[in-house]
């Protein structure tokens, strides 16, 4: 099978390694192109990938460029990841007619652009709200650590420094935790979080560093307490997979598909301040008396990069069938 994966952004984080995982297991059997922009390209250099410089999602260049690629190739499977190559897409169908698969990644106001799609995958039952075609949820995944647990020296949260991560109300709900805390990720909101830091003296309590390869990411796990998920929304998140699945406890916000894997007691409200303060006051100190041995095993069952492929892989194949 001819398959085609297209992504517009141009940082690398969770969506870009979840979709190098997935090519990853598929090139094994499968023959494999990347359409991306040149920033993130050599994330997948072991692919053929076809470099699309970033445009606006109304460039009729930008369309007419994925249409000539999609011309020429004649993929099995076009799988768009995101909003923006899901929009482009739908426009190019209109000329030329092709299997198309797309993923909502997130939690999106507006999902009529993943409507013109044969098929719609997304992370969470509340990823697919508003979605007509058909569709499925297919939960993220985590990738196995080979490092052993150490002993802790700070609480840790990940990802992209941007208002819908929450790390603003994080460090809000920090005044009154006497836990270090690490903050990985990297992102327009940096600078006005570090602004916030130094305004609620945390400074010797709280630090951010940059987006960190999965090699380095695990090693930071190994040495954390808990890790934290403060989102005010989210299609997975991924993170958590990877903490739970290498028996890293987590607090989160009630986000994605974390009701069906924490207790409602470990669970904030999202954007809510008061209810994220309380939950952190309530177990940070004290995380090691919270055992989450069951929830640890469940995620490494359920939730295995194996299991979650090989469903991508039967979309795709029940997509292909239908167009013989």
């Amino acid at each position: 099978m001819k398959i085609c994966h297209y992504l517009s952004s141009t940082n690398f984080a969770g969506i870009e390694q979840h979709v190098a995982e997935l090519v990853a297991t598929q090139a094994n059997d499968h023959e494999i192109t990347i359409l991306c922009n040149p920033e993130i390209a050599s994330n997948y250099k072991n692919f053929n990938v076809i470099n699309i410089k970033k445009a606006n999602r109304r460039s009729l260049i930008g369309a007419y460029k994925i249409f000539k690629v999609l011309q020429l190739n004649k993929f099995d499977i076009v799988h768009a990841h995101g909003s923006k190559p899901a929009f482009v897409l739908s426009i190019v169908r209109y000329f030329i007619n092709f299997n198309f698969i797309a993923t909502v990644h997130g939690i999106k106001s507006n999902v009529q652009n993943f409507n013109n799609a044969d098929y719609v995958i997304g992370g969470s039952q509340r990823a697919l709200e508003g979605i007509t075609k058909p569709s499925s949820v297919i939960y993220n995944w985590y990738q196995s650590s080979s490092y052993e647990k150490q002993s802790a020296t700070h609480a840790i949260a990940v990802g992209r420094l941007e208002k819908v991560k929450g790390f603003d109300l994080l460090i809000k709900s920090w005044s009154s935790i006497s836990t270090p805390l690490l903050i990985v990720g990297s992102g327009k909101e940096k600078e006005s979080l570090n602004q916030l830091i130094n305004k609620l003296e945390l400074t010797q309590l709280i630090t951010i560093i940059d987006w960190v390869d999965q090699e380095e990411l695990n090693k930071l796990y190994s040495k954390s307490s808990l890790l934290i998920i403060s989102s005010r929304s989210e299609g997975g998140p991924r993170v958590a997979l990877e903490a739970l699945a290498n028996n890293l406890p987590v607090l989160s916000t009630d986000v994605g598909h974390m009701n069906i894997i924490l207790p409602k007691e470990l669970l904030a409200e999202p954007d809510n301040l008061e209810s994220l303060k309380l939950l952190l006051e309530t177990y940070v100190s004290n995380i090691d008396q919270l055992n989450q041995s069951a929830i640890f095993e469940f995620v490494r069952d359920e939730f295995s990069m194996e299991k979650q492929t090989s469903k991508v892989m039967k979309v795709y194949e029940n997509c292909f069938k239908s167009d013989l």
